[in-house]
């Protein structure tokens, strides 16, 4: 191909590389955000209050994370942490609704 084709056949593609690694890097800083946060939230609770919707929501959030990551780019070690966090999301939940 000649670069005049190349150049031509980048442009015509709608996918921009550097918006992707942007969008990307930015759903790694919200994550590490909503940890920050939940767990600030945590330790100002008192020592009887409940915690396992602080823990449902940050294990959802990631969990969803992990099963894209393993849908885009195959990697057993994805699925593993997806089907392990949203089991946690299950069991925090159910504790929520007991009042634990």
């Amino acid at each position: 191909m000649k670069k005049d084709e190349i150049l031509k056949k980048a442009r015509a593609e709608q996918s921009d590389e550097m918006e992707l690694a942007v969008r990307d890097r930015s759903a790694v800083w919200m994550a590490i955000a909503m940890v920050i946060v939940a767990g600030f939230f945590v330790c100002m609770r008192g020592e009887d209050e409940p915690i396992a919707d602080l823990g449902a929501t940050v294990c959802f959030s990631t969990a969803v994370c992990m099963i894209y990551r393993f849908i885009r780019l195959k990697k057993l070690y994805y699925l593993i942490m997806g089907i392990v966090l949203a089991a946690a999301t299950v069991f925090l939940t159910v504790r929520f609704f007991q009042g634990h």
